[in-house]
């Protein structure tokens, strides 16, 4: 959150509690009261930046801030028999602020007998939350009706179109782990009936008084059977009582999902490489700190800047793919440039609703961290590269060991852990013994030809802290822009260790993708390699 800065908060501003919603009568831009330290005159922030209103999450902050409370992990039979109390039910008063005594909470009891207060507007930031757009609209009830269409091919399959309408951007469609929860809030009946419940209650419970609409925010939560949750709070040893704060992390989820999702916005759109040399394409560079201006509208003709806050750590109990669908294309220069590339872009930014009249470029938050065993699902990106490994294994004897396939983390300020079509770039490390000597290869998928890199043969120095050494391996490489870290492969293997292994060439209409006829001489010169080293 340092490189994210509010207008009108003074630097490091505390939430203390987070309080009632409330709108003008007249007006459709709901805001969120908050009760702040250190006290200043503004009091609220908009609906919109519900992705980062956790209770003791530090605002404008000067310094790194590590995460308030005390922690707590616990798993969840069923939210069926969680209880409604408020706030001020809680056993230590000191611990709730004034502006939030009314505001409902969960109340149940954890395996090992603590009472836990979970605040509604909490449970329902990390399961729904992830953005601006998904946080306004909740408080509207037939929204998911008006801007998504959803069609059931079959038992293993749907498709989601998003409809010109709509007002979700294309741009939260870039990541597979947004994708993902976007299609289980909306196929998944237990968690879409959960969401719809928001806007049913907002309408039943809010009231008018003195030309504003205000709610104490209420839902009924999903079953999230067998779940499991990593909060912070405030806890009591003495009472066997927490307060939570914030949620760190949801696992487990169990979904009832079709394994296939196909996603369609009219916004998307498919790069197709053209002949010659062209020119290169850039894309803005982000500037080092956004200012977000709250309740002020963006301008639709920009492209939405994502703004990266603390996430909530998601995991499905079975994973399933969620990819786009394009159905327009354009033609791309060849060269083109990274995402990252080009001239600054605008270091003022809003989140709220873009229309054609606004000032500012639109931003949008991301606070989605998808950790689903689901790198099965990208196998098939590398099956030249295992029948490259079968003929190595078959027609000159090496003995397949250890296989690897690894998603590359994601850093800060980059999507380069991403193929362009928003999967997971993943790589395969394979070990293979002969003569006595055993190599590794590294293997990086770039389907997507963002950069060509070459098949590493690699004899590392020591085995012993091999998972550091892939781990330090993956940092360099993104942070190369997709390039390997020579000088760290000869730190880990010696100059003699490491050879790289150009791939067989394809044309360039197909950057990124073998001809099945190639791995046989690919094979051949890995080996001719491997008996160098």
């Amino acid at each position: 959150m340092r490189s994210i800065h509010f207008e009108g908060l003074v630097d490091d501003t505390k939430i203390l509690s987070v309080g009632s919603l409330f709108r003008k009568q007249e007006g459709t831009r709901w805001g969120v009261n908050l009760g702040l330290s250190p006290t200043q005159h503004k009091t609220s922030l908009t609906l919109s930046n519900a992705p980062v209103l956790a209770r003791r999450r530090v605002l404008n902050p000067s310094s790194e801030t590590p995460l308030a409370g005390y922690s707590l992990s616990w798993s969840v039979a069923s939210t069926e028999h969680w209880e409604n109390k408020i706030l001020e039910d809680y056993p230590i008063p000191k611990a709730v602020g004034a502006l939030e005594r009314k505001e409902w909470c969960f109340y149940f009891m954890t395996d090992k007998g603590v009472q836990i207060f979970l605040p509604q507007f909490e449970l329902a930031r990390a399961l729904f939350f992830h953005n601006a757009y998904l946080s306004r609209t909740a408080l509207e009830s037939d929204c998911l009706n008006v801007e998504f269409d959803i069609q059931r091919i079959s038992s293993a399959a749907a498709r989601i179109n998003i409809l010109p309408s709509s007002g979700y951007s294309p741009n939260l469609l870039d990541e597979y782990g947004s994708r993902r929860l976007l299609s289980w809030l909306l196929i998944d009946p237990d968690a879409r009936a959960s969401f719809e419940s928001i806007g049913r209650y907002q309408k039943l419970n809010g009231y008018d008084k003195s030309g504003y609409r205000s709610w104490h925010f209420q839902f009924e939560p999903p079953k999230l059977l067998g779940a499991q949750f990593e909060v912070r709070g405030h806890f009591d040893r003495e009472q066997q009582c927490m307060l939570v704060y914030e949620i760190v992390s949801i696992r487990d989820i169990k979904a009832d999902m079709p394994e296939m999702i196909e996603i369609h916005h009219p916004g998307f759109k498919e790069n197709v490489r053209g002949q010659g040399t062209g020119g290169v394409r850039s894309f803005p560079e982000r500037p080092a700190e956004h200012t977000v201006h709250d309740g002020e509208e963006g301008n639709a003709d920009h492209q939405r800047v994502p703004l990266s806050a603390p996430p909530v750590a998601f995991e499905f109990a079975k994973a399933f793919v969620a990819r786009k669908v394009v159905n327009k294309k354009q033609l791309a220069v060849s060269g083109r440039a990274d995402r990252e590339a080009g001239n600054t872009a605008s270091s003022h930014v809003s989140v709220d609703e873009t229309t054609v009249s606004g000032n500012l470029p639109g931003a949008d938050w991301d606070t989605v961290v998808d950790e689903t065993d689901d790198v099965h699902l990208y196998a098939n990106k590398f099956d030249c590269f295992q029948n490259m490994l079968n003929e190595l294994s078959a027609r000159y004897g090496w003995v397949i060991g250890s296989k690897q396939l690894r998603k590359l983390p994601q850093l800060p300020r980059s999507k380069k852990h991403l193929l362009n079509n928003g999967d997971p770039r993943c790589m395969a490390v394979v070990k293979l013994i002969a003569q006595g000597k055993s190599y590794h290869i590294v293997e990086v998928d770039t389907s997507d030809a963002r950069n060509l890199l070459s098949t590493q043969l690699l004899r590392f120095k020591s085995l012993h802290k091999l998972e550091d050494q892939l781990k330090e391996l993956e940092i360099k490489l993104l942070q190369g822009s997709l390039r390997w870290p020579n000088s760290l492969l000869a730190e880990l293997c010696g100059e003699d260790g490491v050879v790289g292994v150009p791939h067989p060439k394809t044309d360039s209409m197909h950057k990124g993708c073998l001809r099945p006829d190639s791995v046989s001489k690919w094979a051949a010169r890995i080996h001719a390699k491997m008996m160098a080293i």
